[in-house]
């Protein structure tokens, strides 16, 4: 676990649960971001949810093993000099002292403003990490996809040239019917592949929707809190 995985856990985070199977497979299946706009505005993310499939009713859970790839993404696009991310980490220094939540923001800005930074530069800099991050999700509904083909789809293939085959060896004479059996075997035994490798890529990309979701959230709150308390700044 990288120092920065640590740090950042450490700001944004509570505490979460297990890591899903098929998150390192999937996370390898994932492109490297490519070039970032600079954007002044702040994107609308466009969430795993949106992409529901008849399997979207899985619940998904928040998963230290997505938390690191989407880190990782923000670390490999840390903009130079005060931004976004060292205002949250001032602010989180700030949580043992007892202040109320304004008072915490306006004495992180303080710090902020002696290193350079505005209230422009923080908001266009957290408006760049919610496009990488925005980047990272679209990423990883194409790995998704391509793990749904490679574990299922072929799968699927299978099962029907078996059905087929089953089909045809049923008309012929008595001699067969072992053979039949056994692929009825094979059958059922595909079936269960099947199911079991929709119900872990579903469990993954639910818990990466349901990770994705709440960090974005917890950036734009902060968003919303820096333009509320320092827009006069």
């Amino acid at each position: 676990m990288s120092d920065f995985f640590k740090k950042m856990k450490s700001v944004f985070l509570e505490p979460t649960g297990s890591e899903t199977e098929l998150a390192e497979d999937i996370s390898q299946d994932n492109p490297e971001n490519g070039e970032k706009k600079d954007s002044g505005q702040l994107p609308t993310s466009k969430t795993p949810s949106e992409q529901a499939t008849k399997y979207s009713d899985v619940s998904g859970q928040q998963s230290d093993q997505f938390y690191k790839v989407l880190f990782d993404a923000l670390e490999r696009n840390n903009q130079a000099g005060f931004d976004y991310l060292e205002f949250k980490k001032a602010l989180q220094s700030l949580e043992t002292i007892g202040l109320d939540e304004k008072t915490k923001f306006l004495s992180a800005f303080a710090g902020a403003q002696a290193s350079g930074a505005s209230v422009k530069l923080l908001t266009d800099s957290a408006a760049i990490y919610l496009e990488i991050l925005d980047t990272e999700a679209t990423n990883f509904r194409n790995a998704v996809e391509m793990q749904r083909t490679k574990q299922i789809s072929n799968r699927e293939n299978e099962v029907k040239q078996l059905t087929n085959l089953i089909t045809g060896k049923e008309e012929q004479i008595k001699k067969l019917n072992a053979e039949i059996e056994e692929h009825k075997k094979m059958l059922s035994s595909l079936d269960n592949e099947i199911k079991s490798a929709q119900s872990k890529i579903e469990t993954t990309k639910a818990d990466f929707s349901v990770t994705y979701d709440g960090l974005v959230k917890k950036i734009r709150d902060d968003v919303d809190r820096i333009n509320t308390y320092l827009s006069t700044k």
